[in-house]
């Protein structure tokens, strides 16, 4: 599957966190093996995450936090360290150049120790559940792989019990959760 060749030291999951990725991400997982998705899907977790629906691109996002960091003199670990838990809080916010607010945390992956997130209710962002979001991604790639609607119970509950390892449901989503994220990740799909 395809990642983002972002500059060390950050560290930054676009699959959790970048509308963008996520449309990529579906438009070149209708040629991967269902076992890849599956892997790639499951990095989601299952608890509530923070969504970036603006323009920067992953790449753009990390080019402007080193920016910042190193306007400041703290993007070398230690000095960053001591940045992050000045306020007795191990993390910081920072607000890049289209108004949204990103928290900067420790990051645990060698050479990439600043850990980059959406901040909540954040301009630009939009506070999901992991699994709405899981199930939205695999339906649409689904409906695109299959070339069947989005709206297909039966497919809808095959991918979540082997793509996602989830319950079956009875009916397909309402306006709320996985179907709201269907629509815009379908609405504002770019073209192939």
């Amino acid at each position: 599957m395809f990642l983002p060749d972002l500059p060390k030291p950050v560290l930054f999951h676009p699959l959790k966190h970048h509308l963008g990725y996520i449309r990529e991400f579906i438009r070149q997982g209708t040629q991967a093996a269902p076992a890849a998705l599956k892997a790639d899907l499951l990095t989601l977790g299952s608890s509530q995450l923070d969504l970036y629906t603006g323009q920067l691109t992953p790449l753009q996002l990390a080019e402007e936090v080193i920016q910042q960091l190193q306007h400041r003199h703290v993007l070398e670990p230690e000095a960053y360290r001591q940045f992050i838990g000045a306020a007795d809080s191990d993390y910081q916010i920072i607000t890049l150049a289209d108004g949204t607010d990103w928290v900067l945390r420790w990051g645990v992956e060698a050479g990439r120790h600043v850990h980059l997130h959406p901040a909540r209710y954040a301009a630009n962002t939009i506070r999901v559940k992991a699994n709405a979001l899981k199930t939205a991604v695999a339906m649409v790639t689904a409906a695109a792989k299959y070339k069947t609607a989005a709206a297909d119970l039966p497919l809808l509950n095959q991918v979540r019990h082997e793509w996602l390892g989830l319950p079956p449901v009875k009916a397909l989503p309402s306006d709320e959760g996985a179907a709201k994220l269907v629509k815009l990740l379908k609405n504002q799909m770019p073209e192939a």
